[in-house]
């Protein structure tokens, strides 16, 4: 698996193609909007979708944590879809997520969809401050840099005459949006208001997600 070195903030991260960041120098692994749960969500409103995106969801999360062993895992927001969300999680799931922390400490970034949603032995934060940088959900105004999720972005991409959408690590200056970890998730143009709104259009840094690489536009 083939990681994308970015540079930001003064900092080196590696941007992996399973949609993860490490940071190196810190031991930490960063993911966002993992929507666990989003298929049995969805089923309560007779939406159905297939119902296995929570045991995908965690299996590649611990394949990450096997392979870099890192102190610390911060999820900006959106671990879950919603509170319907925590009937996916199975008894084993819990013994899994709980001999994880025995090394890792999971820090969780509390995002729109999971607000007022508690997991045992997660740290709980609104926003989470490490140097010089930030690590929220949703960027707010401050004079930090940086890590957030929640807008899910994708860029547009002609190859060969053919338009597709590529989920992708996006930044300017000051702000890094991770892409969606979840399976179940879509996203949003780099070019949409919404994040133009955040990121602005000139000047951006962007690293669309291949099946076994993060490419460099």
């Amino acid at each position: 698996m083939y990681y994308q070195l970015i540079n930001f903030g003064d900092e080196e991260f590696y941007a992996y193609p399973n949609k993860s960041l490490y940071w190196k120098r810190l031991n930490t692994l960063i993911i966002s909007d993992l929507h666990i749960g989003k298929s049995i969500s969805y089923a309560k409103n007779k939406q159905f979708l297939p119902p296995y995106d929570t045991k995908e969801i965690l299996n590649e999360l611990f394949v990450s944590l096997d392979k870099i062993k890192p102190s610390n895992l911060i999820i900006v927001g959106d671990l879950l879809h919603d509170i319907f969300s925590t009937l996916s999680l199975k008894d084993q799931d819990h013994k899994n997520i709980g001999q994880y922390m025995e090394n890792t400490d999971f820090i969780w970034i509390k995002g729109n969809h999971d607000r007022n949603i508690q997991i045992e032995g997660f740290k709980n934060f609104t926003n989470y401050e490490i140097d010089k940088f930030l690590f929220t959900h949703i960027p707010i105004e401050t004079h930090l840099f940086q890590i957030c999720g929640h807008y899910h972005p994708k860029v547009k991409i002609i190859h060969r005459g053919k338009t597709i959408f590529k989920t992708s690590f996006v930044h300017n200056e000051k702000i890094l949006i991770l892409p969606s970890f979840g399976i179940l998730t879509g996203g949003l143009d780099i070019n949409s208001k919404e994040i133009s709104n955040v990121l602005g259009k000139k000047n951006l840094n962007i690293y669309p997600v291949g099946q076994d690489k993060v490419y460099k536009l």
